[in-house]
Order: structure tokens, then C-alpha cells, then sequence
């Protein structure tokens, strides 16, 4: 069996002239090109070199570094351009490729580059070609990420040129570049250009899906696709009758699924033999991607985390009219923070260092901004937010999460229990917000904030776990709520998130439930279900008959019995062994107990 390690070391070792390189950028060490602004009133520097992104959050695709246009704070219309050093065109025909990050947030504004030659160092040209930063606009694409675009040159050039990126805000999130390529066009050269496989998912049989691009000068009839999971069978099928026009794509399926199982793989994918022939550029023509496949999935509760403040008018605005209104009916479905920051001015009264922490983490520089899961939802649209928790909350997830919670004085103590689905290491955060605030209103007219962050157990970062698939977490965590911005102690809730520190996407969120809410009917000493842990059989220590509701850490009911008295057995045995939560009730009354079932 031929292995992908001998492919790659052969696609690494050749070097064809005909692929002919003759400038390449990746922003790793320094942003060397010059920068002008065109025209706009913004003092803002506009291009830089950043070796982490934020509004929206990236990495670069490859190596420490990448190009950033600040959209995100630059007015609408303000105009930047980033040049190249001069480059000798020597008769043949060339192209330029590079890699744009493409996201969703402020999906109308037409924050763009458009990339030109010129040969002079003067803005403009001839224009090659647009890409917007909005996945909705031109070229569309159905996710956020890294994608790679390239447009040819004119034909047959024999000068000294500049290539161009002319960029524009429309005051939407900013735009990122990375690894810039100017080459010789060859004969025969496919690229695979992405893939769409999810980096989780579900087991079972796994569509190997993607693209390809035709990126040679003559029309690809036919090529071959081929994949592998680590150092298994390789999987090829040969496409015929394309007729793919240079510069066109082609979305393929494979025609061989892959059957997963729970656990982590690589996926190597890659195309070979264009036309029937030996690819004139081997260097992109494959991909690979790391995926975790998880045994079971739960519903997903979105995390909203909101950055504002009481001396900011255009929060007063986004919470007025906006998010509290879309809060108010939907309120049940997600969990919220609220961040007070310490801007504009003087800041909010409730800011903390913890706050600060967390502005850091995301890289958040305006107020309001908020994270839907992560992701920028900063809508002044009440359609919008409603969209943006709907998609959310169709996503699965793939840990059960469940937490509850008491208050005894000025101390507070949290049970976590998490169910995971996949094998992986993250990060679960615990927060206690109050659910009314009113103290700290300041200068924008706002009167009442909502599920204020009052603090972080144990701290902004949080509890770091290496979950393995199908092994049942739990742990406690417990702090002194002296020295906040408190004003009710009655008024708190505790909100508990997991998180991948890599990508900052949210794995999962839950509220807490309070143990020692006023509804309980008996102490926690008197009122019981017995041996915890179990093996099966369970009995409930209690003076009183009472209902039993017993739930998975996915919030599925799995057993309901009513009128249980003292000492009556209640069978488990027949459930996955893991955390249990049992809800006992007696009329208005009711009690929260966590049952593990070994």
C-alpha cells in the first residue's frame, strides 16, 4: 500500500519550472510592501502586520503572521492601499494568489480589496479582480474562513509592474490577507482550493467534499481525487468530462464516504494526474484537515457575551432598542453576560479587571460588540439577533453540560458536571452575573443592566480540562463574592460555558441551578437520593412523598415517577452509565440533586 507520507515528500521535493515563482509574501517577519492612503479623512494607519486577529477573530492560515486592513474602526469610504516591490515580468503569463478571511458579521457592509496592476507605483491600474469581507457578497461562500483567490495578470507582460491591494471600509469588521504568490501560469496544474468537512462531527459515513480549481492554461478534462485517513487506505476516483475552463471550480463529493468512529484523525486530501498528466505546479495540490468524531451530540444553548457600558450612547441605543427587546422574548433560550467596560470616558462604575481580561481575550476595542457562540453578532437589527440565535442553536453540540449551585453567606460554590462527546483539551468557565443592576448607570440614559459579570471561577482563565469521549467530568469550584459591585446577593445567577482557547469557539453553555433556591421544601441534609454514586439502584431519603424527574446531562427526561415515598427503590440500571441530574418535587416545591451511575 502506497502511503501519504511518500506522496507529500514527493509533492514537497518537486520543482517545476514551468510554476515559475516570482514574489512571495506571508507577512511573517514584517509588512515590507508600502502603504498610502487613497483617500478618507481616518487617521488610522490602515494596513498593518498582526500576528492574531480580532472583529473578526483569526489566525493566520500558515506561519506567525498576516496583513490586516482595520475596517473595523476606519469610517465608511476611507480607501488604503497595500503595493508590492517592483517585479520583473520576463514575456510569459502570470497570476496572483493570495488568502483572504471571509466572515459573516455586518453581512451588508461592503468592506473589500480590489487587487490591481499597475506599472507605476501609483493607486489603481488595470483592475484584476474584487472579493468582499461578508461571506453573503461576492464571491459568496457558506462559512467563515480562510479562502484562496487569484487572478491572472495580463497577458504576455515584459516589464516592471506592481500588484495592488486597494481596500475600502464600510465600517463592517476588518479584513485579513496572507500568503501573497506571484507565479507563472503552467500548462496543466490543478489547486485543491478548500475543503468542506467539518473539523467535528458526528460518526458514521463522512462526505469527503470540497473543491478544486483549474489554475493551468489549458482546459482540464480530467483529474484524479484522492483522500486517506491517516496511514489507511488511500481512496482515488478519476473525474472525466469536466471541460473546466482555466480559472474555473469544480465542488466535488467523492464517491467513497468515510465510515468514522469516535475519535481524532488527519484527513489528507489531493488532486493528481490533470489532463493525464504530471501537474506543472505539485505545491497546492493537497489539503489536509484535523477532525474529532464524537460518539453523541446534545442540544446546543448558545452564549451570548456582551461588551458595553453605561457612559456609551451607542449601547444605550443597540440595548434600547435593539437587543432588549430581543431579549426579552427570548431570553430562555440562551445564556447571557454582560461585560461592563471602561470606555468611553470614564467607563462603567462595574468595571473589573476580570472584564478587562476577558476585552483582552477577544481583542474587544468597541462598545457595544457582542458574541453570539464566539462569533460577532453586533446587529442593530432585532431580525438579525433572532436569526443569528436560530442558527446557533441548530448547531449541535457535543458536551452535555449541567451545573448547580449554592450560596452560603459571602461564598459561593459550583458543581460543574460535563458529559463529553469527543476527546479534546478546553477550557469551562463559571460566572456569576446579577441578574438586575441599577448602580451603575452613568451618562448614556440607561437605568437597568442585565446579568452583569460580578465574577470568574476561579478566574478569567478558568478551568482547563482534557476531556476524553464518553468519560464523565465533575468538579467544584468555589469562591469569595466580597469586594464586587454586588448589589442584591438574592439577585445572582451563575452562568458556566466550555470553550476551546485555540479558536474561541463555544463548545457549550448552561445556566446553573441554585441548590438552596427559597422553593426547596427540606435542608440538603434531610432530604436525599441514596447510595450517590450508584450503580443501578437508587432509594429517596425523605419525610415527605414526593415526584422524581430524573434527566441526562443533555437535559433529556429519562425517568418520571410520581408519589416516590421513603426508601423506594428506583431502578437506573438501564441507563448510560454518566451524571444524572434528579429533580424531586413536592407541590410548589423542589430540590435538585446530581446522581452519578457507575
Amino acid at each position: 500500500m502506497r502511503k501519504i507520507t511518500l506522496i507529500v515528500a514527493l509533492l514537497l521535493g518537486a520543482v517545476q519550472a514551468e510554476a515559475q515563482v516570482l514574489v512571495t509574501e506571508n507577512f511573517d517577519t514584517a509588512l515590507t510592501w508600502t502603504v498610502n492612503h487613497v483617500s478618507g479623512s481616518s487617521a488610522n494607519p490602515g494596513w498593518t502586520r498582526v500576528t492574531n486577529g480580532t472583529n473578526p477573530n483569526c489566525t493566520p492560515t500558515q506561519g506567525t503572521g498576516m496583513a490586516k486592513f482595520d475596517a473595523y474602526n476606519i469610517p465608511a469610504g476611507n480607501n488604503y492601499h497595500i503595493q508590492s516591490n517592483a517585479v520583473n515580468f520576463t514575456g510569459a503569463n502570470y497570476r496572483v494568489k493570495f488568502s483572504m478571511y471571509r466572515d459573516g458579521g455586518y453581512p451588508d457592509n461592503t468592506d473589500r480589496i480590489r487587487v490591481y496592476y499597475n506599472t507605476t507605483t501609483n493607486p489603481g491600474g488595470t483592475l484584476l479582480g474584487t472579493v468582499n469581507r461578508s461571506t453573503a457578497l461576492a464571491p459568496a461562500v457558506p462559512a467563515n474562513g480562510w479562502y484562496n483567490y487569484s487572478f491572472n495578470l495580463p497577458a504576455n507582460l515584459t516589464a516592471t509592474g506592481y500588484i495592488s491591494f486597494m481596500a475600502t471600509s464600510n465600517y463592517g469588521n476588518s479584513i485579513y490577507i496572507d500568503n501573497v504568490m506571484i507565479s507563472q501560469i503552467a500548462e496543466d496544474d490543478a489547486e485543491l482550493s478548500n475543503l468542506s468537512i467539518d473539523v467535528i462531527a458526528a460518526q458514521g459515513n463522512l462526505p469527503i467534499a470540497g473543491a478544486f480549481k483549474n489554475m493551468g492554461l489549458n482546459t482540464l478534462s480530467s483529474v484524479d481525487l484522492n483522500w486517506q485517513v491517516g496511514g489507511g487506505e488511500i481512496h482515488t476516483q478519476t473525474l472525466t468530462d469536466l471541460n473546466l475552463a482555466p480559472n474555473a471550480s469544480y465542488n466535488f463529493t467523492h464517491q467513497d464516504a468515510w465510515a468514522s468512529v469516535p475519535g481524532q484523525y488527519t484527513i489528507s486530501v489531493w488532486v493528481s494526474n490533470p489532463n493525464g498528466n504530471t501537474d506543472s505546479d505539485d505545491t497546492n495540490n493537497y489539503l489536509n484537515r484535523t477532525v474529532s468524531i464524537a460518539s453523541g451530540s446534545a442540544t446546543r444553548f448558545p452564549l451570548y457575551e456582551k461588551f458595553s457600558s453605561s457612559t456609551c450612547p451607542p449601547c444605550a441605543q443597540f440595548n434600547g432598542s435593539y437587543f432588549n427587546p430581543f431579549s426579552e422574548v427570548q431570553h430562555d433560550n440562551f445564556a447571557l453576560i454582560n461585560y461592563q467596560v471602561n470606555w468611553p470616558g470614564t467607563g462603567d462604575p462595574y468595571y473589573t479587571a476580570e472584564v478587562g481580561s476577558r476585552v483582552s481575550y477577544y481583542g474587544v476595542n468597541a462598545a457595544p460588540t457582542l458574541f453570539v457562540d464566539s462569533q460577532d453578532g453586533t446587529n442593530f437589527s432585532t431580525q438579525q439577533l433572532n436569526n443569528d440565535l436560530t442558527n446557533a442553536a441548530a448547531r449541535p453540540a457535543f458536551f452535555g453540560l449541567t451545573a448547580g449551585h449554592t450560596i452560603t453567606g459571602n461564598n459561593i460554590s459550583v458543581d460543574v458536571s460535563v458529559m463529553p462527546y469527543l476527546t479534546g483539551t478546553y477550557t469551562v468557565h463559571a460566572v456569576v452575573v446579577e441578574k438586575e443592576t441599577y448602580d451603575n448607570a452613568a451618562s448614556n440614559g440607561e437605568t437597568e443592566f442585565h446579568n452583569v459579570m460580578m465574577k470568574m471561577l476561579p478566574n478569567p482563565s478558568g478551568t482547563v480540562v482534557d476531556f476524553v469521549l464518553d468519560v464523565p467530568h465533575n468538579f467544584e469550584l468555589n469562591a469569595a463574592l466580597t469586594g464586587l459591585n454586588i448589589e442584591e446577593m438574592g439577585d445572582l445567577a451563575v452562568v458556566v460555558f466550555i470553550q476551546n482557547n485555540e479558536t474561541k469557539a463555544i463548545m457549550q453553555a448552561a445556566y446553573s441551578d441554585d441548590l438552596l433556591a427559597a422553593t426547596q421544601f427540606e435542608s440538603v441534609a434531610t432530604i436525599k437520593m441514596l447510595p450517590n454514586p450508584t450503580t443501578g439502584i437508587v432509594r429517596v431519603s425523605s419525610t415527605k412523598p414526593v415526584d422524581v424527574i430524573i434527566s441526562d446531562v443533555t437535559g433529556k427526561v429519562v425517568l418520571s415517577q410520581n408519589a416516590v415515598t421513603n426508601n423506594t427503590p428506583i431502578d437506573l440500571s438501564a441507563f448510560q452509565t454518566g451524571i444524572y441530574m434528579a429533580k424531586m418535587i413536592s407541590g410548589n416545591a423542589q430540590q435538585t440533586q446530581k446522581i452519578i451511575l457507575k
